[in-house]
């Protein structure tokens, strides 16, 4: 594997003047779905509660190259590679992709030999930052570079999301159509590497209500992409009365 690129799942701090962290498995968000800068304390009961799983990607990605290595032994990693979204660009924080790649950088062995690269605070696209314009920019990084394998390491109630991007990018652009793509779930990956360590964090995960909820955006958000009415405006959860 040439490239391997974990998708981003958010960042927060856990206090106001605090570090900034990757999201929790589970991460209250607000009422328009989107990342909150500083971290609320997770609870499933809340209606607004959603999956997180930006330390679950970190987690699998890091296994893919440690445990896996073997098998996979990518020569570049890239963490959440894009563009700050505005949730973070209003506070001036940084990107998702550093604050990935420093966590990554700090459990990796220096005798792998991995190329960590991410995406500079300095560096702006037009658009939106969202999963489809991560993956053009791991894409384009690839051709760029000439890399024939790309892997893909994301929670599985985003997996959807992410293979619909793939089939859009790969039906618009046929310079992508000659990559070989896997993605990996990062459930998965977690499991089959430590199953007695993560069957019960797994487990919590995919039976939260948290889930549930995501799922129902995740779905909505694939008949976008589909139907191309896909918008830069994050859906408001709507909460029983």
């Amino acid at each position: 594997m040439d490239l391997l690129a974990i998708l981003g799942r958010g960042i927060q701090r856990v206090s106001e003047d605090g570090p900034w962290v990757l999201t929790e498995d589970l991460e209250v968000c607000g009422q328009n779905s989107a990342h909150l800068p500083v971290r609320v304390p997770a609870d499933d009961k809340n209606p607004y509660c959603m999956v997180g799983g930006g330390e679950m990607n970190l987690e699998a990605g890091i296994i893919l190259c440690t445990a896996y290595n073997s098998q996979y032994k990518p020569g570049v990693v890239v963490c959440a590679y894009g563009d700050r979204s505005d949730y973070l660009k209003s506070v001036d924080g940084p990107t998702e992709s550093t604050v990935m790649a420093e966590k990554f950088t700090a459990h990796i062995r220096p005798s792998l030999s991995l190329g960590i690269w991410s995406w500079p605070q300095e560096q702006s696209l037009p658009g939106p930052s969202n999963t489809g314009r991560e993956l053009l920019n791991i894409f384009e990084l690839a051709r760029d570079e000439k890399f024939e394998s790309v892997g893909l390491v994301t929670v599985g109630v985003h997996m959807p999301r992410t293979m619909t991007y793939i089939a859009k990018h790969l039906t618009r652009n046929p310079r992508y159509r000659s990559l070989h793509i896997n993605v990996f779930e990062s459930e998965k990956v977690l499991l089959e590497a430590a199953p007695e360590r993560y069957a019960g964090r797994v487990a919590t995960l995919r039976n939260s209500k948290s889930f549930a909820r995501t799922w129902k955006r995740e779905a909505d958000g694939i008949s976008k992409i589909i139907r191309g009415v896909y918008g830069d405006a994050k859906p408001r959860i709507e909460t029983e009365v």
